[in-house]
This record gives structure tokens, C-alpha cells and sequence, in this order.
């Protein structure tokens, strides 16, 4: 089964768990809300629309990157809270995403079936029964049950959804570890006591706005600092940012007994783009070949320019064989650009190497031996895929293995 044969699936799955969960809240959920519709939904979505623009993940280590304490969160899970079964699907699917169609679906499925599924177990353990001033126990115990039920769909959407694109298993992703999901539910957390103070009193919300604005100034900073670690022209990581995710990676890797691959890709013939077409479109040409790398990797994986047309790409979790499809999946997209300028037509090409992470291997040694590569591949005519001498060997043993 190919890759977009499973995330066809996926998408298929999500779609009717995600109608599924409405269809049931709706049925169970009977409890009348304290709060007026017509204030509480435009306050919800326009809140957590311009928090999702004021506000981006752009950290380097992938816990930074996967997990980031935005408003965002807070806002869908008050939005359990707060608001009926039927207006959180007009929550999920109006509040738009960063990415595009068709993942900006499976995003808004997740937000659904994370959110309905929240909402469930809180009134439901409450038996529908409105909040007064008084928080009972059971209450209490209600809203910690619904953040950690919220926490873990959501969690579990992501990581089936990342197992499926890196053929790993759910549990390794990266949000199964203490530190991340710690940090999830302090996010939640936040949420969960705005939610509580709209139903005791609405004016108690002007107490939440504090922490919230404390947020996103600290993820403001956090911005200026990551954009240290970035390159200006394409965006991707620069030598500083990608030692720094190499460091984190090869540690997690260790730590997780995980393989690790490293692609290093260069751009062919960028000497003759700038002399033929002019440096404006050499820089074009490299902008766009950074962009298509982006598009052809995982939210999970390092992306970094090293030099002028040079690019390094870091594979966590990821076994040889799989290494080897992404380095071909971004050659071949790369060799599908097509670039028009003043000067006519301009179609690129890429040549790569990949090595496979040995055994406390240094990131200077893994990187020499799929620079070698590389050349390797250069030396062959270029626009082609190469392995390393001691990945070919593994290469070959997995081959005959799986035959």
C-alpha cells in the first residue's frame, strides 16, 4: 500500500469518526449553556484567528516545533467547553490552518473529533448539569478529564498521522514523552481556567488575559530568537540552527536506540543558471528548490542550507530504505520544477547522497561519508540518488531480507 493510499484512508477515517463524534455529542450533550451563542462563537473564532496569525512554530528542536504554547489551543478547548455540539463544527472548519488543502482538512477533522470528544466526557461526567459559582469535586475532576481526553485524541490523530508518512510505529513520535505532553496540557490548562471563569462570571475573563498576552509575547521572543537560526533567503535552517537539531536529534536517537539518516543535496549546474539566466534567477532557482524540499519532508525532519546551492536534510526515525524514497521523492520533484523567466524556460536538477546514522557516528563523520555520496553522484551524471559505501551494504542486506 502506498503512502497516499494510507493517508487516502486516514483522511477517509477521520471524516466519519469526526461525523460520528458530532452526530453522538449532539444526542448526549443536552445541557443548556449559561453563556449567549450569538457573543461566546464570534468571540471564540475571531480570538483564535488572529492569535493564529499573530503567532507560528518556528522552533528548531522538534519538541519546540510540534508543540508550541500558543492561544490557539486554549481557544478550542474553551470552545469544548463553552460552546454546543453543533458550533464547534462551525469552530473547526471556519478557523482557517497554515497548511493547504488537502491537510488543512485532516487538520479541521482532528479539531473536531478532538474537541467533541472533550466536550463528551465533561458534560456527560457532569450529567449535563450547568455550573454555578461552587465547583464540586466532581466538576473539577470533569474539566481534568476532558484536558487529558483532548490531549491524548489529539496526540493520537497526530502521531497515526505520522506513522503513517514514516512508516514508524505511533508511539515513537514525538509526542509521547513526559516533557511534550507536560507542556501540552499546561497549554490546555489555560483553556481550561478561561472556560471556568466565563461560566462562574464573563467579567472574570479579563483576569485570563494576562497569562494569555504573557504567551504570545513569549512566543514572540521565542520568533526573534529562531529566526537567528534560519536562512533569510530560503527560510530553511542555517549552520547554527541545524547543529543545534542535530544535537537534540543525535541525543534522542541514542537515547531511543532509533536510526537516523542524513540526505545532502546539491543543485546542479547552478554556475551555468547564473551565467546564462542572471543571479536573479539563480537566487529564485535555490528559493524554489528550498521550498520543494519543504514540501517533500515531514513537520519532524531537518531541513537546512549549508552553503550557496548546497542543502542538508536530517531524517529522525527513519530506517535506510524509507531514506532513500524521500531523497528520490524530492529529485523528482525538484526535476518537475519549471521556472519561467524573461530568458525562457528554466528546469532544474538535483544530485543526492544518503547515509544511514552508524553506531555513535558524529554528525561531521555521518555527513562526510554522504557528502561522498553526493559526489559520487556528480560522478555519475548527476540528477540521480546515491548511497554511501557502508549504506549500500545495509541497503542490500534489507533487500535481500525483504525478498
Amino acid at each position: 500500500m502506498t503512502r497516499y493510499q494510507r493517508l487516502s484512508q486516514t483522511f477517509t477515517g477521520l471524516l466519519i469518526l469526526s461525523v460520528g463524534s458530532v452526530l453522538v455529542a449532539n444526542l448526549l450533550i443536552t445541557s443548556q449553556r449559561a453563556l449567549s451563542l450569538a457573543i461566546t462563537l464570534p468571540i471564540i473564532i475571531a480570538g483564535t484567528t488572529l492569535s493564529g496569525r499573530r503567532t507560528s512554530s518556528l522552533g528548531i528542536t522538534r519538541g519546540d516545533r510540534q508543540i508550541v504554547l500558543s492561544p490557539i489551543g486554549h481557544f478550542f478547548f474553551a470552545s469544548a467547553i463553552l460552546l454546543p455540539p453543533f458550533a464547534l463544527v462551525i469552530v473547526a472548519l471556519i478557523v482557517p490552518t497554515e497548511r493547504r488543502s488537502p491537510s488543512s482538512w485532516l487538520i479541521r477533522f482532528q479539531r473536531l473529533l478532538t474537541m467533541n470528544s472533550s466536550s463528551l466526557i465533561f458534560w456527560l461526567f457532569v450529567n449535563n448539569q450547568p455550573l454555578n459559582g461552587d465547583l464540586t469535586n466532581r466538576q473539577v475532576l470533569a474539566f481534568v478529564l476532558a484536558i487529558t481526553i483532548h490531549l491524548l485524541i489529539d496526540s493520537l490523530i497526530v502521531s497515526v498521522v505520522m506513522g503513517l508518512a514514516s512508516h514508524n510505529p505511533v508511539l515513537v513520535t514525538a509526542h509521547w514523552n513526559p516533557k511534550s505532553l507536560l507542556r501540552e496540557f499546561a497549554e490546555i490548562s489555560i483553556g481550561c481556567i478561561g472556560a471556568i471563569f466565563a461560566l462562574i462570571n464573563p467579567l472574570l475573563l479579563f483576569i485570563v488575559v494576562a497569562p494569555c498576552y504573557l504567551a504570545v509575547e513569549h512566543l514572540r521572543v521565542n520568533q526573534s530568537a529562531q529566526f537567528s537560526k534560519r536562512d533569510i533567503r530560503t527560510g530553511l535552517l542555517n549552520s547554527s540552527g541545524l547543529q543545534e537539531f542535530v544535537d537534540h536529534e543525535f541525543e534522542r536517537s541514542k537515547r531511543h536506540s532509533t536510526e537516523l539518516c542524513l540526505v545532502v543535496l546539491d543543485l546542479d549546474f547552478l554556475r551555468d543558471v547564473n551565467n546564462n539566466f542572471g543571479h536573479q534567477v539563480g537566487d529564485l532557482a535555490i528559493s524554489s528548490v528550498a521550498k520543494q524540499i519543504s514540501v517533500m519532508t515531514r513537520t519532524i525532519d531537518g531541513t537546512a542550507r549549508i552553503g550557496g546551492e548546497e542543502f542538508v536534510v536530517v531524517l529522525p526515525d527513519t530506517d535506510l530504505a524509507s531514506a532513500v524514497v524521500v531523497a528520490e521523492r524530492i529529485r523528482a520533484g525538484i526535476q518537475c520544477l519549471v521556472i519561467e523567466t524573461a530568458k525562457g524556460t528554466l528546469r532544474l536538477t538535483i544530485s543526492a547522497g544518503v547515509a544511514l546514522r552508524q553506531m555513535n557516528e558524529t554528525y561531521p563523520e555521518l555527513f562526510d561519508r554522504a557528502d561522498t555520496a553526493l559526489y559520487e553522484s556528480k560522478r555519475l551524471g548527476r540528477n540521480r540518488v546515491s548511497l554511501a559505501e557502508e549504506s549500500v551494504k545495509t541497503f542490500q542486506a534489507n533487500q535481500i531480507n525483504t525478498n
